[in-house]
C-alpha cells in the first residue's frame, strides 16, 4: 500500500486546484517567517529595486521583502494561497503585488528584475530549462537571483518537497542552466528545515545565489563590478569549516573557512556594509577582510583588478591562475626585490623584449606587516606544488623613504615617513610606471585623490590634529609631558581601542607602539586643551600626565563598538581555533 501510494504522488499532477486545497487550510501551510537561507543572505541583495518571487504561495518571503523596501510582486498558479499573500502583508502594513499564472506561460520580460528568490519552487522537467532561461534573461545589468531547493538525496529524508525525482535539482544543472550568469554559491548542503506543517526536519537542499554582471561587452566585467562579484563570492561562500591546511606559519591561515564566517556573520550583526572599509589583483587576509584599517579594498574599487580573500573557493581557482602565470610579481620590499626600473632593464635582454611592453602581473598582498609574510609562504608552498620556481618581487624605488603617507598619518600616527598603506603603494607604483609601462601621466595622482574623502572622515571622526595644530608652541609641553608617560602608561591585558583614532589592537604591545607615537600623544594634546578651553601653555608630569594620556588615549573594548575582525578573533579563541603551530603540526 505504501509503495502504490508513492506511486500515486508521483502521477499526481501538481495543478491550482492540489495548491489550492492546501493553502486553504487553516493557518500557513509553510509558516509566515522567511526562508532561513533567504535571511542568511540578505546582506548580498539589493535593498531597493524589482523583486519577483516564483512559487510564492502565501506570501512569507515577499513580505519580508517588501519590509526591507523592495517592490515586490509575487506569482504563483494558486489564487487562494496569493489571497492569503496579501492578507498577510496587509497585517505587516507593507504592500505587494500578486500575480496568479503558471511560470510556464508567464513573460518574465527582458532585463526588468533586480532580484529574483526561487524557495522552494520545483518545477517540472520539460519546462524547467525555458523557465530558468527566461529568469536569467529577464535580470537586469547587476541583478541577483537566489534559489533554495530540495536534491534528489532529499526523497530519503521524507521530511517535505515533491515525491518525484525529476522535479528536484542539483549542483550541476542550476550551474548548466544559469551559465551566462556570474554565480556566487552553488552548493548541496544537509540542513534542518522547519517551515511550517510540509517543511519538517533534516533535509538535503541545493542553494544558488548569481548574478548578472553589470557591463557585458564582449564578455568583459568593468573592474568595479568585479569587485562587488568578489565580495559577493566572499561572504556567500563563506563556511564554517576548516581548510584543511597544517604548519602554515599564520595560524589564521589554517582556520580561514571560520575565520571568514565569524567576521562576514558579525559584520552582518553589526549591519556594516560589506563594500566599504572605513567604519562601515589583490589578496586579503581572511581577517584583513572588512577591516578598517585595511585599504585593499579601496585598490579594488578604484584602481581595477582582481579582489581576492584567500579562504574563499572560488578566489582559490582565480589565484592558482595568477601563481601559475610567468608574468607574475610580487609588489613586496625584501632581499633579493628589485626595483621596476631594475626589472625593467632585465627584460631588454629577452627574447620577447622586442615586442612591445612586457607582461606584468602585480600580485599586492593586503594585511599586517605578519600577514603578509605569512601569505607569501603559503604562495610559495603553492607555487613549489605546481613546479614553479618562488615569484620574484618587485619593491618601490628608494623615493618611498620621504613620501609622507596621508593613510598611515590618519590611521596609525606616528608611523612616520616611508611607510605607506596598501592603496599608496599601488598608486606610487603608477608613478614609477609612467614611462616603462606606458601608463598615463598623472594617474597616480588621480587615485590618490581617491584617498581624500576617506581622510576627511578620518579627520572628522577622530579629532585628529592637523599639521598646524601640531606646531602651535602652547601644545608642545604638553606633548612632550604625554610622550614621557605614554611608555609606561598602565594598560590591562585583553583587546583595547585608541579613543583618538579608533584602533584597536590585539596585544597591549601593539597597542604601546601605536600610542607612544608623537602624532597620537599630539592627538591627545589637542583634544584635551580643546575640551578644557585653555589658552596658554600646559605644564604636567608624572601622574597628571598618565592621567590625562590614560583618559584620553585608551577605552576597553567593551565600552565601543569593535570591527567584525575583532569578534571573530574572540569567537575563534572561544572555539579553540587557535592553536600553536605545534599543536596545528599534529
Amino acid at each position: 500500500m505504501a509503495e502504490s501510494g508513492k506511486r500515486q504522488a508521483e502521477r499526481q499532477p501538481m495543478t491550482a486546484d492540489l495548491w489550492d486545497r492546501r493553502y486553504s487550510k487553516q493557518g500557513f501551510a509553510y509558516g509566515t517567517d522567511p526562508n532561513t537561507f533567504l535571511l542568511e543572505n540578505i546582506s548580498l541583495l539589493p535593498t531597493s529595486g524589482k523583486t519577483l518571487l516564483l512559487g510564492e504561495g502565501e506570501g512569507r518571503n515577499a513580505v519580508y521583502l517588501a519590509s526591507r523596501g523592495l517592490s515586490v510582486t509575487a506569482i504563483d498558479i494558486s489564487k487562494v494561497g496569493l489571497s492569503k499573500a496579501r492578507r498577510l502583508a496587509e497585517e505587516r502594513g507593507v504592500k505587494i503585488k500578486t500575480v496568479a499564472a503558471d511560470l510556464a506561460e508567464f513573460d518574465f520580460g527582458v532585463e526588468c528584475w533586480d532580484l529574483i528568490v526561487s524557495i522552494f519552487c520545483h518545477l517540472p522537467f520539460a519546462v524547467r530549462a525555458k523557465i530558468h532561461q527566461a529568469t536569467a534573461n529577464s535580470l537586469r545589468d547587476g541583478g541577483m537571483l537566489l534559489i533554495e531547493a530540495f536534491s534528489p538525496k532529499q526523497l530519503k529524508y521524507n521530511t517535505g518537497g515533491p515525491p518525484d525525482e525529476e522535479r528536484l535539482v542539483t549542483v550541476e544543472l542550476l550551474q548548466e542552466d544559469f551559465k551566462t550568469l556570474e554565480v556566487l554559491l552553488c552548493r548541496e548542503v544537509e540542513r534542518p528545515v522547519e517551515e511550517g506543517r510540509y517543511h519538517t526536519g533534516l533535509s538535503s537542499v541545493v542553494q544558488f545565489v548569481a548574478r548578472r554582471p553589470a557591463i557585458q561587452e564582449r564578455g568583459v566585467v568593468g573592474h568595479r563590478e568585479r569587485y562587488q562579484i568578489r565580495v559577493h563570492q566572499a561572504i556567500a561562500q563563506s563556511q564554517d569549516e576548516d581548510t584543511g591546511m597544517r604548519g602554515v606559519k599564520d595560524p589564521f591561515l589554517s582556520v580561514a573557512g571560520h575565520a571568514l564566517h565569524y567576521t562576514i556573520q558579525a559584520s552582518r550583526e553589526m549591519g556594516q556594509c560589506p563594500y566599504c572599509w572605513l567604519p562601515q589583483a589583490l589578496l586579503c587576509h581572511p581577517l584583513e577582510f572588512m577591516r578598517s584599517s585595511s585599504s585593499g579594498k579601496l585598490v579594488a574599487s578604484l584602481l581595477g583588478g582582481e579582489f581576492l580573500v584567500f579562504g574563499v573557493r572560488s578566489h582559490q581557482e582565480v589565484l592558482d591562475t595568477i601563481l601559475a602565470d610567468s608574468s607574475t610579481q610580487l609588489l613586496l620590499p625584501g632581499d633579493g626585490s628589485r626595483t621596476l626600473k631594475e626589472w625593467l632593464a632585465e627584460q631588454v635582454e629577452m627574447p620577447f623584449s622586442g615586442r612591445g611592453i612586457p607582461d606584468l602581473t602585480l600580485l599586492v598582498l593586503d594585511g599586517s606587516w605578519d600577514q603578509v609574510h605569512a601569505l607569501r609562504a603559503e604562495i610559495e608552498v603553492r607555487r613549489h606544488a605546481m613546479g614553479r620556481p618562488p615569484l620574484s618581487c618587485i619593491r618601490l624605488d628608494d623615493s618611498v623613504q620621504h613620501f609622507r603617507s596621508p593613510l598611515i598619518d590618519a590611521l596609525k600616527p606616528g608611523a612616520g615617513q616611508g611607510r605607506v598603506s596598501t592603496f599608496e603603494a599601488c598608486a606610487l607604483f603608477l608613478r614609477e610606471a609612467e614611462d616603462g609601462l606606458a601608463i598615463p601621466p598623472g594617474t597616480w595622482k588621480e587615485a590618490m585623490r581617491g584617498l581624500e574623502p576617506m581622510l576627511r572622515v578620518l579627520q572628522r571622526c577622530f579629532a585628529l590634529p592637523t599639521e598646524s595644530q601640531e606646531r602651535v608652541p602652547d601644545l608642545e609641553l604638553l606633548i612632550a609631558c604625554l610622550q614621557a608617560v605614554a611608555c609606561d602608561a598602565p594598560l590591562q591585558d585583553g583587546l583595547r581601542r585608541c579613543s583618538i583614532c579608533g584602533a584597536a589592537f590585539a596585544t597591549p604591545l601593539r597597542m604601546r607602539d601605536h600610542l607612544r607615537g608623537r602624532r597620537h600623544c599630539a592627538a591627545v594634546a589637542v583634544r584635551f586643551a580643546r575640551d578644557r578651553g585653555l589658552a596658554g601653555p600646559v605644564v604636567c608630569a608624572g601622574s597628571e600626565a598618565a592621567q590625562i594620556f590614560q583618559a584620553y588615549s585608551t577605552v576597553p573594548l567593551s565600552q565601543c563598538r569593535p570591527e567584525p575582525p575583532d569578534v571573530a578573533l574572540v569567537q575563534l579563541k572561544n572555539h579553540g581555533f587557535l592553536r600553536k603551530p605545534r599543536e596545528l603540526r599534529k
